[in-house]
């Protein structure tokens, strides 16, 4: 059975290195650990550098707090229909790093290629493959959809105008698997710039 106050302790330290490290911002990005009883999320509308344990929220497959006072992450319909089609997930991170979201409206039809030329072993194992998905509005069902179905044979989705997200076997694992995502994302940046000075 999981301890669920150090699963909740542990997804708010996760958001707190993600904003620490500029990875996301503060009122911006969700995370979310797959329980049991259905799954832990971060709430709406708290500042993502100070989450605490307490703040994290445990919700059913309605979206209804079962734990924990609060509003859940508007994105929580994202995070379940991901669980629903990925059994190997336990752990989703989305965050709104300005790259990711350049990346995915300025290289949307040359992503494939970047990946392929600048992805590092580390990112190809963590991410398998990179795709961009069209925007759609922010916490809908819509979102949700197109999302998961970009995830089937990928552990990483740009979404156009609206960052980064990536899924994982745990939590840690999908911190680590957003800095391999821009990490890479970085490299081609820093390429594209040297080439153009060389």
């Amino acid at each position: 059975m999981e301890d669920i106050d150090l699963l909740a302790g542990e997804l708010a330290e996760v958001m707190r290195i993600a904003y620490i490290k500029g990875i996301t911002t503060g009122g911006g990005g969700n995370a979310s650990i797959r329980i049991s009883d259905g799954f832990l999320i971060t709430p709406s509308g708290k500042f993502k550098g100070r989450l605490e344990g307490k703040d994290i929220l445990m919700i059913n497959n309605r979206g209804e707090v079962i734990r924990g006072t609060g509003k859940p992450s508007s994105e929580w319909r994202l995070h379940l229909k991901i669980y629903s089609m990925r059994e190997d997930i336990n752990s989703v991170l989305h965050c709104h790093h300005p790259l990711a979201t350049a990346f995915s409206i300025s290289f949307r039809d040359s992503l494939k290629d970047i990946v392929r030329d600048f992805m590092t072993e580390e990112a190809s194992i963590f991410l398998k493959e990179l795709t961009v998905v069209p925007w759609r509005p922010f916490g809908t069902q819509e979102l949700a959809d197109i999302v998961s179905e970009a995830l089937k044979d990928s552990n990483a989705v740009l979404i156009e105008r609206h960052g980064a997200l990536v899924v994982a076997e745990d939590h840690w694992k999908a911190l680590a698997a957003m800095e391999s995502l821009l990490e890479t994302l970085w490299i081609f940046l820093f390429c594209k710039i040297l080439r153009g000075i060389t």
